[in-house]
């Protein structure tokens, strides 16, 4: 057997297990949308399953204010962090009529968050759009009442679900839904 050979087998056989078992990420931190892969969707698109969501979370009502949060869900567990709202989305829901703006919630202790403007609404929020299926996609949807800068604060109330939706394109259906606990 060629010595220059023998000296390098065990290096290159431990190169070829970490390739081998190195090809997942680990994602055990991950609480949404484990194992799912994101879905590439276009701006209009993906805020068309944003106006789906709020359809199925709430009822319609010309009253409704609903401002989106400039964070996505992060996809670990909790409500801190989260990629950055991208601008193109932003533009998208509005558009579509689904927020009439952004928020960046202020809080004072364990209160209501707060928002510019003299309104009483919602802060909506959503994870990354995972794939689950061929013409299905996941996403979790949170929302939770927000105060306005100043005067009396609403009563605190936050949730969240899951979502699988169904579609393509700018048409999209809720066809699952699942409402989220935090792990403690």
């Amino acid at each position: 057997m060629n010595s220059r050979l023998v000296g390098r087998f065990p290096e290159s056989l431990l190169l070829c297990l970490a390739l081998a078992c190195g090809g997942a990420p680990d994602d055990s931190n991950v609480f949404r949308g484990r194992g799912l892969k994101p879905a590439a969707l276009s701006s209009a698109a993906e805020a068309a399953i944003y106006q789906a969501a709020v359809r199925a979370s709430f009822d319609p009502d010309p009253s409704l204010v609903l401002l989106v949060h400039k964070r996505k869900l992060p996809l670990i567990a909790g409500y801190e962090g989260g990629d950055t709202m991208p601008a193109a989305l932003v533009t998208a829901l509005r558009e579509h009529g689904v927020v009439s703006g952004t928020c960046d919630p202020k809080r004072e202790a364990a209160r209501t968050p707060r928002c510019t403007g003299q309104r009483t609404g919602y802060v909506i929020r959503g994870s990354p759009v995972v794939q689950v299926g061929r013409d299905t996609v996941q996403m979790n949807f949170a929302a939770e009442v927000f105060g306005p800068e100043s005067g009396q604060s609403p009563q605190s109330l936050r949730f969240e679900k899951i979502y699988q939706l169904v579609g393509s394109g700018t048409q999209w259906r809720v066809a699952r839904e699942a409402r989220v606990r935090q792990p403690r």
